[in-house]
């Protein structure tokens, strides 16, 4: 193509309507102060805890973690900072890639929520926020618990209502918020209660018969369990035994195989179906001997008892022994005599509950003498014709008796006679 006359090279490569723009373009080039940056506030994310999370006193710190950036500041160029609380902010250095890191001490926080505020500030001031609520609650630890009444190893009759009242504090659960229970080891659990404000009651009518554990439980918010507990006894309504219902069932008037101060012994039997304590009873005869008994000394219905002058069976005759009676002849106790004899069962209060009467004729020295099975009852055992010749020797025993043990059948020419022997006393 022909260059035009007067025309530069310039232009005769580029047309007249390009000059403009391109000058344009070189002139803006050539001026930086009119170059102008996006002003974009920091970003913030809180990456740990999450909101709700459950911190606990006493257990260590809270960690938190997160991550700052700017369109413009590099990281460590931001001002970043964690507030908690009515804390003061903390200045917090991120890493050049952003990362955040604070450790708090849960200890140094107040019970209940709190919220963590993670701040950062470009080089514009422009500032950016996150928060996240996390919850501070109280140490572990199971509930403190008191019961308060009754006693331990209080007694109650059989019938007799019992009030029971415990209280219950933690370090973690409000007092209305804990959780009662009150229980037996018998009767299981007691219904009834009666619980605020970190106490409870319970009114129990009757209690079984036995020795009770009685146990009050609270439970806390956290399901920790603490407890109480005592020991009670329900003790049975006094028996108070009427003739004939014990009676003497056996005995060993004059052994042979120790002395009798110490292998004299009598048996008692229950008649009826009622236990009956003969605590405070007195055995004696019907002269200056007697000898009131200590318990407790507990007959069992249809069960027997063994009163014995030594208990200490590896000197007795190997005699088991339930009680004991003083074996003298002076006062004060009792000696059953290898003659004539009586032996007396009486009340506190004076009632005779068994008489019998017997001699040398009734017995064989070295061997027990006792009460036909068949007729263990009231109003017989004073007749010979019903008491015989033990001929079982069982356990430790040296001698012939059955102490104890139910007796060995009479069966007809085995009852003691006058052998002539024997010491009288």
């Amino acid at each position: 193509m022909a260059r035009r006359e007067g025309f530069s090279p310039f232009e005769a490569r580029y047309p007249a309507p390009l000059i403009g723009a391109v000058t344009l373009l070189l002139l803006g080039c050539g001026n930086d102060s009119a170059i102008k940056r996006v002003n974009a506030a920091p970003t913030v994310e809180i990456t740990a805890p999450v909101t709700a999370e459950v911190f606990r006193q006493g257990a260590g710190l809270v960690v938190l973690t997160g991550v700052v950036g700017d369109s413009y500041d590099e990281p460590q160029a931001l001002i970043v900072q964690l507030a908690v609380a009515d804390h003061a902010p903390v200045d917090v250095t991120p890493t050049p890639e952003g990362d955040v890191t604070v450790e708090v001490s849960v200890d140094d926080l107040a019970l209940g929520p709190v919220t963590l505020v993670l701040s950062a500030t470009d080089s514009d001031d422009a500032t950016t926020t996150a928060a996240v609520t996390i919850e501070i609650g109280g140490p572990l630890g199971a509930p403190t618990v008191t019961i308060s009444t009754p006693e331990d190893l209080t007694r109650y009759d059989e019938g007799e209502a019992v009030a029971f009242r415990g209280e219950a504090t933690d370090v973690t659960t409000p007092a209305d918020d804990l959780t009662f229970v009150w229980s037996s080891s018998l009767d299981g659990e007691l219904p009834g209660a009666v619980s605020a404000d970190g106490s409870s009651a319970v009114f129990v009518e009757a209690l079984s018969i036995g020795e009770h554990l009685v146990t009050l439980t609270a439970t806390d918010a956290d399901g920790e369990i603490g407890s109480d507990t005592i020991t009670l006894y329900v003790d049975e309504e006094d028996v108070i035994a009427e003739p004939g219902e014990l009676i003497f069932s056996e005995m060993m008037v004059n052994p042979e195989s120790v002395e009798d101060e110490v292998g004299e012994w009598v048996e008692l039997y229950n008649t009826g179906g009622r236990p009956i304590d003969i605590t405070g009873y007195t055995f004696r005869d019907d002269d200056v001997d007697a000898y009131v008994l200590d318990g407790p000394l507990l007959v069992e219905g249809y069960g027997y008892v063994v009163l014995c002058a030594n208990l200490d069976i590896t000197t007795n005759g190997g005699v088991p022994c339930d009680g004991f009676f003083l074996r003298t002849s002076d006062g004060g106790g009792l000696a059953l005599a290898n003659g004539e004899d009586e032996l007396v069962l009486a009340r506190p209060d004076g009632v005779e509950i068994d008489w019998l009467h017997y001699d040398e004729t009734w017995y064989i020295p070295g061997i027990g003498l006792g009460l036909d099975p068949s007729r263990l009852e009231g109003g017989v055992n004073d007749d010979l014709a019903y008491w015989c010749n033990q001929s079982t020797v069982s356990g430790s025993m040296t001698e012939p008796a059955t102490p104890g043990a139910p007796n060995d059948a009479c069966g007809g020419g085995d009852t003691g006679g006058d052998t002539g022997g024997g010491d009288t006393m």
